[in-house]
């Protein structure tokens, strides 16, 4: 980066790609520093990095490795992101109080455990796979098979110990199996400051989830974490990206007792393992599974329950067990058997105009992001969704299984609603309550534009919040953090409250939120998580007593004190670009409420594809939204959605 002050030019170059782009710089002063952003690693607002293959970077505390995926599942290389820190949206973070407090309270993130060409990834969105009994006995075959591959590289817990001081530089931490050498194994000699608690943390890759986490419980608490990468992660690097250092932190072999024993005898005897937090979706069994091999069940662990993952034994179970309202559903095997029951909903062979027929919602049993749910008004639309979801891919899934029953849904009507769940040991707390803005948008029913941030202090919110807890003690889920959605409609005639599950996520949810919730709410849910499984018994060797979350301390239901959400860009257009609308850009960064933004690095190269946005994946970027001033802050997020139509242009039709 060079900053020419004859010229008043920012002359930003990508190591990753012979490409400049120079921005007017007249704004900047003298003592500037601008930087570069790797890609979806934001750190705090405003931060942006680039590093170089084999090289890590630290930006505000953070150790970021050079390729991640982002949030959503996307790879991304070292790119440039488009940015733009003007003194005017500099002073409006600094000029809110809450928001400087949240940002000043972010820690660090771990270094990697593993070789730098190790990729770094977020699987946030992933899922395994929901299959027959021979589909799940192909896929552990496949999984043994690959097992005795690695024989020659026993299983290892991969250790991260206590952060000694405040420095975040390579001599923070000790992440050495050999480092057990130095510990006293003893329990009886062994002396008070070595640390007595572990929490493990599957697929722990994004730099604002699992290694927040990391850093926190070590340096706050002065706790131990065990980093484990699930199956699929461990087949996916050594497949796809034809690695073999990390095979060491994959899990050990389940189906045998004496591996899993030999992984435990290498862990120092005095340690006490508090808990499982697995990041990804698709380690969600791996965790569930570990946890009861390594006898954490029911002390600090919910069990193995597939409900929690396939989302037409989840509504069954909410239903049954907890007396909960659902949509009315069936796992249909054949097309036939899934026109009966759109049938018996409603749904018509063809609808006339003047006709509002019943509409259908079909879906694979284990999917996320709004992917692949299509929203039927008539049984051609049912047959066209049913045959592509039938025998595809299930994402996320370690051995590439395909869905063998597709679920179709009555259609909810209503606001969507997602909680942030803490729960400890069955006393749960809502950390974050969240109102979806989805869209029909691009030939889509379900696009996102905003997830807003919103008090519970509404009778709706609270009806919302309640059914959620209730959900949660029917799917057996007592520890952890869960990020549930579900869908609320208003009788206008009698006013009665109608409460309906879509899904339970028993993981974080899937963005950077701590500096929104942090200065919208005054805590996290993160932080929480610690709390629960670190807490109130914990180690003495912890070098920060002010950052520990009290759990008594924190409500059962958030209030806000300020407005806050996270925008979708949204794309309208489709084809090649052939102009990026950086004046556009820069009126949305301008916007008096927005705190942050960033646009993908693909969609800032002319002569790329762009497509129009129909789910999460094929947005353009994002936008943080904060404003204590509700009317500025309705005003800025619609003027936001007007821009998102003309951000970019497209070559026209020759």
């Amino acid at each position: 980066v060079t900053h020419n002050h004859n010229s008043s030019q920012l002359n930003i170059i990508s190591r990753a790609r012979p490409t400049m782009i120079t921005h007017d710089a007249t704004i900047l002063p003298k003592w500037a520093v601008v930087v570069l952003i790797l890609t979806s690693a934001t750190t705090t607002y405003g931060s942006v990095c680039t590093s170089h293959k084999k090289t890590n970077v630290f930006v505000n505390g953070w150790s970021l490795p050079p390729r991640q995926f982002h949030h959503d599942g996307r790879m991304a290389d070292t790119r440039l992101l488009w940015t733009i820190n003007s003194p005017q949206r500099t002073a409006r973070r600094s000029s809110s109080p809450y928001l400087t407090n949240a940002l000043n309270a972010r820690g660090g993130a771990d270094e990697p455990e593993h070789d730098d060409t190790i990729v770094m990834a977020s699987d946030s969105e992933g899922e395994n796979a929901d299959a027959s009994t021979d589909d799940d006995t192909s896929e552990e075959n496949a999984m043994q098979e690959l097992r005795k591959s690695w024989s020659t590289i026993p299983a290892a817990p991969s250790l991260s110990w206590p952060v000694t001081d405040n420095t975040m530089g390579d001599d923070a931490t000790q992440n050495t199996l050999a480092d057990i050498d130095d510990i006293d194994q003893n329990p009886q000699t062994a002396s008070k400051d070595q640390p007595t608690k572990a929490i493990i943390i599957m697929d722990g890759f994004s730099p604002f989830h699992g290694q927040y986490l990391s850093h926190a419980a070590r340096q706050i608490y002065g706790a131990v974490v065990i980093h484990v990468f699930s199956d699929f992660f461990a087949r996916y690097l050594y497949q796809e990206e034809q690695l073999t250092d990390h095979l060491s932190s994959r899990m050990p072999d389940l189906e045998k007792g004496e591996d899993v024993e030999a992984w435990k005898s290498l862990l120092p005897p005095s340690l006490e393992i508090c808990g499982i937090y697995c990041e990804s979706d698709s380690g969600l069994e791996d965790a569930e599974r570990l946890g009861v091999a390594l006898g954490l069940y029911p002390s600090c662990h919910d069990g193995v329950n597939n409900a929690r993952r396939d989302k037409f034994l989840m509504n069954q179970m909410v239903s049954d067990v907890g007396g909960l309202d659902v949509v009315k559903q069936k796992s249909c095997g054949s097309l036939e058997e899934a026109e009966a029951f759109a049938m018996e909903l409603g749904l018509k062979e063809k609808v006339d105009e003047d006709d509002s027929s019943t509409l259908v919602v079909v879906k694979p049993l284990r999917g996320v992001a709004s992917d692949d749910v299509h929203l039927c008004s008539d049984l051609p639309s049912l047959r066209k969704a049913f045959t592509k979801i039938l025998q595809s891919a299930v994402f996320g899934s370690s051995t590439a299984a395909k869905h063998e029953k597709v679920l179709v849904q009555e259609f909810a009507t209503g606001v969507e609603y997602a909680i942030d769940v803490v729960c400890r040991d069955g006393e749960r707390k809502a950390a974050a309550l969240w109102r979806y803005d989805k869209r029909s948008v691009n030939g889509a029913p379900f696009v996102y534009f905003a997830t807003e941030l919103v008090s519970s202090d509404g009778e709706v919110e609270k009806e919302v919040c309640n059914y959620v807890f209730d959900a949660l003690e029917a799917l057996g889920v007592r520890w952890g953090l869960s990020h549930c959605e579900v869908i609320a409609e208003t009788s206008p005639e009698t006013g009665k409250i109608r409460i309906r599950l879509v899904e339970i996520n028993c993981r974080q949810h899937n963005t950077d939120f701590m500096p929104l919730t942090n200065a919208c709410v005054g805590y996290n849910a993160l932080d929480l998580v610690l709390a629960a499984h670190l807490g109130d018994n914990g180690d003495d060797n912890s070098n920060h007593e002010q950052g520990k979350v009290q759990w008594d301390s924190i409500p059962v239901l958030p209030t806000t004190r300020a407005h806050g959400a996270i925008v979708h860009f949204v794309s309208h257009v489709e084809g090649t670009i052939s102009r990026i609308r950086y004046d556009v850009l820069e009126e949305v960064g301008d916007l008096p409420s927005v705190m942050d933004m960033h646009v993908y690095p693909q969609f800032l190269d002319v002569g790329n594809e762009i497509e129009k946005t129909i789910d999460i994946r094929s947005d353009t970027g994002w936008a943080h939204l904060m404003n204590d001033d509700e009317e500025e802050f309705r005003r800025d997020y619609a003027r936001l959605v007007e821009l998102m139509k003309v951000m970019f242009e497209i070559e026209e039709d020759k």
